[in-house]
């Protein structure tokens, strides 16, 4: 990629490498995932990242500006609030004797831990201790694990000598989701299993994770409820959100909230596209909501493969993108009401005019390498015509994620670009057209100031990795193979090396 590129696509501000929690009082740095110390910001924006002396004045302006305090003093996560966003989830084991909360990655750290503190052999201990999912907000001297507070809860109903169970983490094949509230697995945990659970996770935890401001929670937490109390598509919906929600956060369950998930996706869709069918005053609101639900699900590493905008089959035209845009096509006789109205918060995150007139696309010296590129492809009068319009909209995206800065969400990357290509764009992207993978491999760049958000984790770093495979398959022209190289050097090195 050239430097005038590599100029283009830099996304300098502090927003897109720093995000304070206020909950904790810690600055979490995205790419390393996991919180600065207070008194090493500069060194870590000098030493890890390479930040040039001018611009990292801006990153340490930014962080002057928020109220941190040292890792000693940082107030752990309640049952409530684990996982904590923006962290990495390890699998990892907490020790079960009485009183003792210590926490570790590795079986062989736990077996020295009893052996120096409980003074007991390594040998038969699968009974002493239980894998839980672990978070830590410092690294190196400061390092800390955690876990959700209500794994280390003990339970007088379970015994000690049920560790195979305690391994196994299975749910009863026998017991109903809507005639069992729990189902102790070990002396510590419960499993979420039936619908009402679900609900009642979604509405202490999960809408709190989606939520980015007192406006949108409100909506998440409370009208969203309200309105899947009224219209079954919605609720399995919010269902199918919680039970991802916690995949995420219990790795050793994973599978078995990812099957509850996609059960709940599979009663959802098929009525809210019936639902799209007949959209009127009474259920615009309940087709606006599910639409978020829809694409949490769509983009969720765990569900969904690494194709996201792709596809290997002729019947699978972009499922979830096409179904959200049928969605909000239908909303458009109600738009006017629905942002006036409860949802207004919601509406707004769908804008149609990005505000960026103020940036002519044709003098941003991106879109003048693209073009010149497309060209090596040797597209016919009507795919070029095709290209160009996804590229400049690709360019107006940058900008727009750019005007918007720190206040830019996930909400916005989704709404820049994937909403707003045309149709037969997406036609070339599924036939593995070099120049289409090139602009979706741009796009990805625009998802990584996000990937702390748990339901993309992942996701752009397996774009990339299938683009590249995609690529590798096909007869690729040299410029654009080299672009997609350059790319996935300068901001996917992981994937680079792989």
């Amino acid at each position: 990629m050239s430097s005038k590129a590599r100029e283009a696509m830099e996304l300098t501000t502090p927003s897109q490498l720093l995000h304070y929690l206020p909950t904790y009082q810690v600055l979490i740095c995205l790419t390393c995932r996991y919180a600065i110390q207070p008194g090493a910001i500069t060194r870590h924006m000098k030493d890890i990242h390479q930040i040039h002396r001018s611009t990292r004045r801006s990153f340490v302006a930014f962080a002057s500006g928020c109220e941190l305090v040292q890792p000693e003093n940082v107030v752990l996560p309640d049952e409530t609030q684990f996982p904590v966003p923006f962290l990495p989830i390890q699998e990892g084991f907490a020790c079960c004797f009485e009183e003792c909360a210590y926490l570790c990655v590795t079986h062989k750290r736990m077996e020295q831990h009893w052996r120096c503190l409980h003074h007991v052999p390594a040998s038969d201990g699968s009974a002493r201790c239980k894998p839980v999912p672990l978070q830590t907000f410092f690294r190196g001297n400061a390092l800390k694990y955690f876990t959700n507070p209500a794994l280390l809860a003990p339970s007088p109903a379970s015994k000690l000598d049920r560790s195979e169970e305690l391994r196994s983490g299975e749910p009863h094949s026998a017991m109903s989701d809507h005639t069992v509230r729990f189902r102790s697995l070990n002396q510590h945990s419960s499993l979420i299993i039936s619908d009402q659970e679900l609900l009642d996770h979604y509405k202490t935890s999960t809408y709190k994770t989606l939520a980015y401001n007192t406006e949108t929670e409100r909506v998440f937490g409370g009208i969203v409820i309200t309105l899947a109390s009224q219209f079954p598509f919605l609720k399995h919906g919010v269902m199918a959100c919680a039970a991802l929600h916690l995949a995420s956060a219990n790795p050793l369950k994973r599978r078995y909230y990812l099957v509850q998930s996609l059960r709940h996706q599979d009663q959802a869709v098929p009525e809210f596209r019936q639902t799209t069918l007949h959209v009127d005053r009474d259920n615009s609101e309940a087709v606006l909501a599910f639409s978020f639900f829809l694409v949490i699900c769509a983009l969720n590493s765990e569900t969904e493969d690494p194709r996201l905008f792709l596809s290997d089959g002729h019947d699978q035209q972009l499922h979830w993108i096409n179904i959200l845009r049928n969605g909000c096509s239908m909303l458009c006789p109600f738009w006017d009401e629905l942002t006036a109205g409860s949802l207004g918060p919601f509406a707004a995150l769908w804008q149609d005019n990005l505000s960026v007139a103020f940036h002519d696309p044709y003098e941003d010296p991106l879109l003048a390498i693209l073009l010149a590129t497309v060209a090596a492809e040797s597209p016919n009068e009507v795919d070029y015509a095709v290209y160009h319009d996804a590229a400049v909209q690709l360019i107006v995206a940058f900008a727009f994620l750019r005007h918007r800065g720190a206040a830019a969400t996930v909400w916005d990357a989704l709404n820049a670009w994937p909403m707003r290509v045309t149709p037969a764009y997406l036609a070339l992207l599924q036939q593995d057209r070099p120049f289409a993978l090139l602009l979706l491999a741009y796009y990805a760049i625009l998802l990584r100031p996000f990937r702390g958000e748990w339901f993309l984790a992942g996701r752009a770093e397996k774009m990339i990795y299938e683009i590249a495979r995609r690529f590798e398959r096909a007869s690729c022209p040299v410029e654009t193979w080299d672009l997609f190289v350059g790319i996935r050097q300068e901001y996917f090195a992981e994937n680079a090396r792989a």
